[in-house]
C-alpha cells in the first residue's frame, strides 16, 4: 500500500490560534517521523536532519510589535514629576 502525501495549508488570526497551529504541525512531523522508526519512543536526530520536508511559514508580527511599543508609550496626560509618572 503507498501513502499519498498529505499537504497542509493553516491559519491563524491571533497569537493562540498560531500556537495552536505551530504545535499540531510540529506533533504531526514527529508522529510521521515515528513511523520510519517505530521501536524508538521518539524520532532521532539524525533521522529529523536525514528526513527532508518542505515548510513554508509567513508570519507577520507587525500588530504584536505595534501593541509592543503602544505599551511602551508613555502615558501622555502625566506630567514629568507625577507619581503616576515615575516608578515607585
Amino acid at each position: 500500500m503507498t501513502l499519498q502525501p498529505p499537504k497542509y495549508t493553516w491559519t491563524a488570526s491571533n497569537a493562540k490560534d498560531a500556537l495552536t497551529v505551530l504545535d499540531a504541525a510540529s506533533k504531526l512531523i514527529t508522529a510521521h517521523l515515528m513511523t520510519l522508526d517505530p521501536d524508538n519512543p521518539y524520532p532521532r536526530a539524525a533521522l529529523c536532519r536525514e528526513t527532508s520536508l518542505d515548510l513554508t511559514l509567513d508570519l507577520d508580527l507587525s500588530a504584536v510589535v505595534e501593541a509592543i511599543n503602544k505599551a511602551r508609550q508613555p502615558d501622555e496626560q502625566c506630567q514629568p514629576g507625577d507619581s503616576a509618572s515615575t516608578n515607585n
